[in-house]
């Protein structure tokens, strides 16, 4: 199909800048009735927000669904903008680097992060993606954090990884990495005990706030193609080039959201009880990384399983017969999907102290 197209657009000249945008992005169907179950629970200043809906693909049906949505979820917002790519999907590819960048999902990922930069008018603004189910207070929570100092540029909230096997363990999506030049040498993790706001290296884009000139920072001198960044860095070396260029870079360890996996016909929703310390070591002599390594403490213990417990998993059409799933989470007509995103699916946010800040300041309009 042709380039892509704005399907909705209410923005208006005169306050184009005013205000924050919020923008969801999208690329997988199966996601769109548990995004938006938790997306509607979400506290927003919707009369001073400019929502954007962004669909990564060509995929007609993910349209219709997100059309759908929109009729009953977005009455409020300053404006709002539904914008799909017609971008062929493409998949992942295993290696020390892109060689075959522009055959993988990373170009069209950089594709929308370009084009987004086009599209916020706004001095702030706030991601999220579709797999991604974040805490009610998430917004407000980090956007207060951002508004704290005018030299902090990005601040996101707590993710882990995730895969098909909810035995398996993953790791946090904030690092502390060491760097030669833009190439990556190691990537660590956080321990998922981590509490507190900290100052991080570099983080994944799945739930966060920011401002716009620090994001467009992060692109100077940043060419993936041509650095060959790895498969698992894309995102990292984006938002260590934001600290680069002299902005504070944060991670709130009391804002945990879960990340959706879908496996077969069943959601997996990863988060803190399936997380430990991970690195990523570059190893010259095999032109390749070594990755996912466990982060092992002097003397620690074996564990009698490799995650402190199983991620919760849930059937798509209600024929799990799984003995941890409660009846009344499973579903079992797809036109009741929505709000029924069950409350297990993310760890609620604790009541840690904040060290480096005090939260958001008092006059700050997110406080």
């Amino acid at each position: 199909m042709g380039r892509g197209k704005y399907l909705v657009n209410t923005l208006k000249k005169s306050n184009e800048k005013i205000g924050t945008t919020i923008i969801c992005t999208f690329s997988r169907r199966i996601f769109v009735p548990f995004f938006f179950a938790a997306f509607n629970k979400m506290i927003l200043p919707k009369a001073g927000l400019h929502l954007i809906i962004y669909d990564t693909t060509e995929d007609e049906p993910l349209k219709d669904a997100l059309m759908q949505e929109l009729e009953f979820c977005f009455h409020g917002f300053k404006s709002v903008r539904f914008y799909k790519s017609y971008l062929k999907g493409k998949g992942n590819i295993i290696g020390s680097g892109n060689e075959q960048f522009k055959k993988s999902k990373l170009q069209n990922i950089w594709s929308m992060w370009c084009r987004m930069k086009r599209m916020i008018k706004t001095e702030t603004f706030f991601v999220l993606e579709d797999d991604t189910i974040c805490p009610p207070n998430a917004f407000m929570r980090l956007m207060g954090l951002l508004q704290r100092d005018s030299r902090i540029g990005f601040v996101t909230a707590i993710e882990t990884g995730r895969h098909a096997y909810p035995w398996l363990p993953v790791r946090l999506g904030v690092h502390k990495v060491k760097m030669r030049g833009m190439k990556v040498l190691e990537r660590r993790s956080f321990p998922p005990d981590t509490q507190g706001v900290r100052s991080i290296d570099a983080a994944g884009v799945y739930c966060f706030a920011a401002r716009t000139a620090a994001y467009l920072d992060g692109f100077k001198g940043y060419d993936p193609v041509s650095l060959k960044v790895p498969f698992f860095a894309l995102d990292n070396v984006l938002t260590w080039n934001i600290k680069q260029h002299g902005w504070r870079v944060y991670a709130d360890f009391s804002t945990w959201c879960a990340h959706l996996e879908a496996s077969s016909a069943r959601i997996i929703a990863f988060g803190k009880d399936q997380a430990v310390e991970q690195a990523d070591i570059w190893i010259p002599s095999c032109n390749n990384y070594s990755s996912g390594v466990e982060v092992k403490k002097r003397g620690q213990k074996a564990r009698r399983l490799q995650v402190r417990k199983v991620a919760q998993s849930f059937s798509l059409d209600g024929t799990d017969d799984l003995p941890e799933i409660p009846e009344e989470l499973r579903v079992k007509n797809r036109k009741n999907w929505r709000n029924k995103i069950p409350k297990e699916a993310f760890d609620k946010p604790s009541n840690i102290g904040i060290d480096l800040m005090d939260g958001p300041h008092p006059d700050s309009p997110y406080s």
